[in-house]
């Protein structure tokens, strides 16, 4: 079934009941919403239920939880024995089946299970020197936590290894600003400010 609304096609399948763009449309950000409402449908309809149930802890996945936690465990004792591509991978997994969670679960309770993933991944690819990749995921974490000074550490560490030493810097000052004794702050403040002046030819 195809329909026209805000001045574009629409395509309705009633058999898996998505909404779709005509093949060969050009539109990534309608495409986009559109995967989205699919997403939220979908989950909706095998809720079984007309409205779904407000999110609460009550109704946060009590199961999954369990199995989410297990999947930390594994990871953090791979990255203890020094494993730290293993590590990274179950970090992922665990991240894969967070954000496999149904939509309408409470928000809050999601945040809480990500954070600590998305904290021990981005140490296990500072390990493995998968820079960009850390920067990534301590971007994201200040993304949702801005007064973490860890986390400006992860992503001045990134920076700094991925030459972006002036980023680095602020990064690492940010963090200051929250933690302003953070002895491993100073220190590779004080390592990036070295670089700076010998990239600048300032250094004697």
């Amino acid at each position: 079934m195809t329909t026209v609304m805000g001045g574009f096609e629409l395509v309705y399948d009633p058999k898996t009941k998505k909404v779709s763009l005509p093949e060969g449309t050009d539109l990534p950000d309608i495409k986009l919403e559109l995967e989205q409402l699919n997403t939220l449908t979908s989950e909706l309809i095998s809720n079984g239920n007309e409205v779904p149930p407000p999110p609460s802890q009550e109704s946060f996945n009590k199961d999954m939880s369990k199995m989410i936690m297990k999947m930390y465990e594994s990871g953090v004792g791979s990255f203890r024995k020094g494993d730290y591509e293993a590590a990274a991978r179950q970090f992922s997994l665990g991240i894969e089946m967070i954000v496999r969670r149904l939509k309408f679960e409470a928000f809050q309770g999601t945040i809480q299970e990500l954070t600590p993933f998305l904290m021990s991944r981005a140490d296990a690819y500072l390990k493995t020197k998968e820079y960009l990749k850390a920067f990534n995921d301590a971007d994201l974490l200040l993304n949702m936590q801005i007064n973490a000074p860890d986390n400006f550490l992860r992503r001045g560490v990134s920076n700094y290894f991925l030459e972006n030493y002036e980023d680095a810097r602020a990064d690492y000052q940010r963090g200051l600003a929250f933690a302003e004794n953070n002895e491993r702050l100073l220190s590779e403040l004080e390592i990036c400010l070295d670089k700076i002046l010998e990239e600048n030819g300032d250094k004697i």
